[in-house]
């Protein structure tokens, strides 16, 4: 990705363009105007690629598809950029030529590169990736010598990894409303994050736990409570295992945000209800019906705890559409 504004973001996809007119846009306009690469089909085929690119006050992210493809950073192409390139296979298999060195990349492992340095990437069959742009002075107070790690297989296994990828997919439009604040925030904790994936020094190590590390295991907890928001049961404990981290752990996360697991639990379960109430495809449906999808296994609770709430009934939400 070409040096950016603080914050930038475009797509693309080759489908998009008619086929006598595809390489041409593919290799010019993308490749070597936007992206820096030199994109190429590997054999007289159809090939597909298509992406969402964004830079966020220095961190650049990419989610990429590539079928039939060869994709080649030349020598010509470099930008003056010396940051790192972190890339996380999400689906199917791919081969990175780099610092003469060749890698296969599978589902659910990492790899890190040299911006400054030429590098190639094969795409022989549909394969998903996340790539990530990390600008070196950040990392460096963190990981001292990352160039150690260029070219190493990345711990495919390892929480900070698994975490990295989950977190990065969250934001990918949260920067769109957030505060400036805010998006520098998020850019250090996929930083810290990142750090960790390659090998931290130890004082980098504790940083990044207490700042990155917690904060995406927070987000990877309340993603889980979301998805499982009307399952009666949902518990500290189960989502704990799933998560593969301790209950006391959850219950410190929350309590730095100055709640607990059970506030939110309940918070996320009425707003559930409240927007099916709100709902008008809702309405052949009893109260009590909603008050269960959202979880609730008592209906006198739910009424008095959405009453406390919204400062108002689940009927009253109902009927108000009716009179608008």
């Amino acid at each position: 990705m070409p040096n950016a504004p603080d914050v930038s973001d475009f797509r693309y996809s080759t489908a998009d363009w008619a086929e006598r007119e595809r390489l041409a846009i593919f290799r010019e306009r993308i490749g070597r105007m936007m992206v820096k690469l030199d994109p190429a089909p590997l054999i007289d085929s159809p090939y597909y690629s298509d992406a969402r690119v964004f830079a966020l006050h220095g961190l650049g992210i990419g989610f990429w598809t590539f079928a039939n493809l060869r994709v080649e950073r030349t020598r010509e192409l470099l930008d003056g950029c010396d940051d790192l390139l972190m890339v996380i296979g999400a689906s199917g298999n791919r081969l990175v030529s780099h610092r003469g060195r060749e890698q296969a990349i599978g589902t659910g492992e990492a790899i890190l590169m040299a911006t400054a340095e030429t590098a190639t990437m094969t795409y022989p069959s549909p394969s998903r990736l996340i790539s990530l742009r990390l600008p070196r002075k950040a990392l460096i107070p963190l990981v001292p010598n990352p160039e150690d790690a260029l070219m190493r297989p990345l711990p495919p296994s390892s929480e900070a990894l698994r975490l990295l990828t989950h977190y990065v997919r969250d934001i990918d439009d949260l920067y769109r409303s957030a505060s400036a604040e805010l998006q520098h925030l998020v850019v250090s904790h996929v930083i810290d994050l990142a750090a960790l994936v390659i090998g931290a020094s130890r004082d980098g190590e504790v940083v990044a736990e207490g700042r990155g590390l917690a904060a995406a295991r927070l987000a990877a907890v309340k993603a889980d409570v979301g998805e499982r928001i009307g399952e009666y049961s949902l518990s500290l404990t189960a989502v704990a295992r799933r998560q593969k981290i301790t209950p006391r752990q959850i219950q410190r996360l929350f309590a730095d945000e100055g709640t607990t697991f059970s506030e939110f639990v309940l918070d996320r379960r009425l707003v559930r209800a409240h927007s099916l109430l709100s709902d008008p495809r809702s309405n052949g449906r009893s109260i009590s019906t909603i008050a269960f999808e959202a979880g609730f296994g008592d209906l006198s609770y739910f009424n008095r705890t959405f009453r406390r709430r919204y400062g108002t009934t689940p009927s009253d939400i109902r009927t108000a559409p009716r009179r608008i």
